[in-house]
């Protein structure tokens, strides 16, 4: 991976608060930055309560996420 794509901690842990701050609760799987914008990434989550696996948007800059889809098992997020 190269450094524009790569995700750093900092990020990663303001993608958390952002989650965390519109009341997503989970395991954090993997972030990939958006190639739309520098401040989007995709996040994979899995639901503390439901276990349920989606795919997520997160935009730092604006502080919002939005959801994407659910993943199965069979889904791969490159």
């Amino acid at each position: 991976m190269n450094n524009e794509t790569e995700v750093s901690q900092r990020e990663m842990l303001k993608i958390i608060g952002i989650f965390r701050k519109n009341g997503f609760k989970g395991e954090y799987e993997t972030f990939t930055r958006s190639e739309e914008s520098e401040d989007e990434f995709l996040v994979v989550v899995t639901d503390e309560n439901t276990h349920i696996k989606g795919l997520f948007k997160a935009d730092i800059a604006k502080g919002l996420v939005s959801f994407q889809h659910v993943l199965t098992d069979s889904d791969t997020v490159a």
